[in-house]
């Protein structure tokens, strides 16, 4: 089978978009399929010396790479995003026309207009368009305050959306929430709906054996480290962890120090850096990002991970990947989450879910899993067990990989 995927993010770009695509398109050519990746020209979130910045046309893991050019995301604005987003959408639907014929056209959003482009090779190829749809646009904007229902933004998002819906063979979400919230809306018919969750890779992604090296290497021996690793973005309530942290100050860091440390970057973190000067918060790192293959030694070298989410419907509709990487450490976590994210912990045992925005809770949780470090080691084992059991990039790679095939298939038959 030849797959064409779109998606405007590819490593050397990190975020779980990016990933996503590289794991699947990889996963899909080692079944023996041919698989063609058409993605921008790299400008959001990497370093221009990483491997990958110029292989237009080359081939990665058995993935044939086509790169398109794009307007650069540039200063983050929403004008230069809606640019980016734009440029992205037009150049892909152009090159993707030169790419060869493929059976089937998977497209990955957001941004929504990777779908307009996919639809667009779809309908001149005459091949069926799959709609792979991370977050639901308008619906996310809307719920972290990023647009106004009633404005123009939303309702063009909202016609666009729609008009996918319909014309894709099938539109894939990470969650059953989401896939209830699509057909709630009466935009998708049940039938065409699918969940492929988001997974993790188990090999790389796995309990850290000399985590002491790399509490050295981070600056961390001897200190309790609490870890935000990832984007800082607008979903994050990064408020609420600089707040327990200054709880850590006084007689409750006396005993034992405490260490907060933001691992990433994103539109969210000049704004925290500012914040936790302001509020005089005590031991607090903010560190660049580290290239994904370093992240489970950043993992391994924490004692806790945190996951903040804003209160937003959108939220309790998703399973963060940085979640799933987390349990996969074998590390305890403390969530200020809702919905998919907390019933997971929960279920699995894995962490301590507390309430959004409550950083007494935040901290108190933090504080009987350093009182209590057995207790911490249980949770980690038990996140790592469910992972293994359900999540594992081969096993969501390969659910996929079974829908695309089903839908050329059925192009086929008729």
């Amino acid at each position: 089978m030849n797959i064409l995927y779109i998606s405007q993010y590819f490593p050397p770009e990190i975020g779980a978009g990016a990933v996503r695509a590289r794991e699947f398109s990889r996963r899909w050519a080692d079944a023996g399929h041919r698989v063609t990746v058409l993605t921008g020209v790299p400008n959001y979130n990497y370093r221009a010396d990483d491997a990958g910045a110029d292989d237009d046309g080359a081939e990665s893991d058995g993935v044939d790479v086509a790169r398109t050019w794009l307007w650069s995301v540039g200063d983050r604005r929403r004008r230069s995003r809606i640019l980016s987003y734009s440029s992205f959408g037009v150049s892909s639907a152009l090159r993707g026309l030169a790419t060869p014929r493929p059976d089937v056209i998977f497209a990955s959003s957001p941004p929504l207009p990777v779908g307009l482009a996919g639809w667009w090779i779809g309908r001149l190829k005459r091949r069926p368009f799959v709609f792979d749809v991370r977050d639901l646009w308008p619906e996310s904007l809307i719920d972290l305050g990023a647009a106004r229902a009633d404005s123009r933004l939303a309702k063009t998002l909202d016609r666009a959306a729609a008009f996918l819906y319909r014309r894709a063979a099938r539109v894939v979400v990470t969650s059953d929430a989401s896939r209830d919230a699509l057909i709630r809306s009466g935009k998708v018919d049940p039938d065409k709906a699918r969940t492929v969750t988001n997974g993790v890779e188990t090999d790389l992604f796995a309990p850290v054996a000399c985590a002491s090296d790399a509490r050295r290497a981070l600056g961390m021996d001897d200190v309790f480290t609490v870890s935000f690793i990832g984007t800082i973005g607008m979903a994050h309530d990064v408020d609420t962890v600089l707040r327990a942290a200054a709880r850590f100050g006084g007689e409750d860091g006396a005993a034992r120090r405490v260490k907060f440390a933001f691992v990433g970057e994103g539109p969210g973190k000049a704004r925290a850096m500012d914040a936790a000067e302001r509020m005089a918060v005590g031991d607090v790192d903010f560190l660049p990002a580290v290239p994904r293959e370093r992240v489970p030694s950043v993992i391994g070298a924490s004692d806790v991970c945190l996951i903040s989410l804003k209160k937003a419907a959108v939220n309790a509709e998703i399973i963060p990947v940085r979640l799933l990487e987390f349990m996969a450490g074998g590390k305890p976590v403390v969530a200020a989450a809702s919905g998919q994210a907390a019933r997971l912990i929960e279920e699995s045992g894995g962490g301590m879910v507390v309430p959004q925005g409550d950083d007494a809770a935040m901290a108190r949780a933090i504080r009987s899993l350093m009182d209590d470090p057995a207790r911490g080691e249980r949770m980690g084992a038990n996140g790592r067990r469910l992972i293994l059991e359900r999540f594992t990039r081969e096993r969501t790679a390969a659910q996929c990989l079974a829908l695309l095939e089903d839908c050329a298939r059925a192009r086929r038959r008729g």
